[in-house]
């Protein structure tokens, strides 16, 4: 599936079959003995029956687990910076299951992107309906990766993630600091004052886990275990806009560059594996299995690179087949 993936002329099954009966070298490329393969029901079957969104899920993790493991070797991580965004899946003219929004004018569905900015690695992904708020999937995404011991030290956003649970739960549960350009409308919440977290976690004087003379940073995490998302996160949020604000020019240009590169990756990603032009067949199962198949294909390629000591261009397909 995932040689299907990079190569456009053989999307369908019976097309890769044949590629594979006709070629010797493909064949072993793809593990076969060329001279006793399986039959076309038995691929047929794996690829399209068996490859459930649970074996996809799965796979995903453990080659990003042994992408991590392979920049070890050179004393580098996945995670340091990242981007998050959705993209849209547009899906195939008449699809029934599939609904209008009216912001990116498609039919479809969209899928929540984690990417490393560094070695462009997809990190972590969900698939949601086209009309569904991304922003909560964000501590999904790093809670999967804290379990394979991938660390995000941050994540560039739009105004959709930095919400006050977002910030807290993903600067006091996973350690990760969110970048983002202050909205229009925020205002300066005064639950995010020291002297009204101070006042919040005195409320919990009877706790077992209270101590009289705590660090502001321990009340904090104290209240964010407590779902005092609303206090963390303003505390957080304040102290992001003002920083943001003094050096508002940097600033402005940072998040612009990084959400231009985001677009572009996505953009690259649609134009060389068919992310939405491919799709197999109607219905949101198999967009979201054949976008999954896309990100799995990308990701191979840098696996394959690192375990033959290339570090650069990792996810680069151009030119690959």
């Amino acid at each position: 599936m995932i040689f299907m993936k990079l190569r456009k002329d053989l999307q369908k099954v019976a097309e890769l079959y044949r590629a594979i009966q006709s070629n010797d070298e493909i064949a072993r490329n793809l593990g076969f003995d060329p001279y006793d393969l399986p039959g076309y029901e038995t691929i047929r079957h794996f690829i399209n029956d068996l490859l459930d969104g649970e074996v996809l899920d799965h796979l995903f993790y453990i080659q990003l687990e042994e992408i991590n493991h392979q920049l070890g070797r050179y004393d580098e991580k996945l995670g340091e910076k990242t981007l998050e965004d959705a993209t849209p899946i547009t899906a195939k003219r008449g699809d029934p299951e599939a609904e209008y929004n009216d912001y990116y004018k498609v039919k479809g569905w969209k899928k929540d992107l984690l990417i490393d900015q560094k070695y462009k690695v997809f990190l972590a992904f969900q698939n949601l309906g086209i009309n569904e708020n991304e922003g909560h999937v964000l501590s999904l995404n790093l809670e999967k990766l804290q379990e394979i011991n991938i660390a995000v030290g941050e994540i560039t956003a739009d105004g959709k993630y930095p919400t006050y649970e977002n910030i807290a739960v993903a600067k006091h549960m996973y350690r990760t600091d969110l970048f983002y350009r202050p909205q229009d409308g925020w205002v300066h919440n005064s639950k995010g004052d020291v002297d009204e977290i101070n006042r919040r976690y005195q409320k919990y004087w009877k706790h077992h886990d209270f101590r009289t003379h705590a660090a502001l940073e321990s009340k904090l995490g104290f209240l964010c275990k407590q779902g005092d998302y609303d206090w963390v996160g303003a505390y957080y949020r304040n102290l992001h806009v003002q920083r943001y604000n003094r050096r508002i020019k940097h600033c402005v240009r940072r998040y612009r560059i990084e959400r231009n590169t985001n677009e572009s990756f996505n953009n690259y990603l649609k134009q060389h594996l068919g992310f939405e032009t491919s799709l197999p067949q109607k219905g949101k199962k198999h967009a979201f299995k054949h976008t999954t198949l896309c990100l799995i294909a990308i990701n191979a390629v840098a696996l394959t690179r690192l375990q033959n000591g290339i570090t650069e261009h990792l996810t680069s397909v151009a030119y690959l087949t």
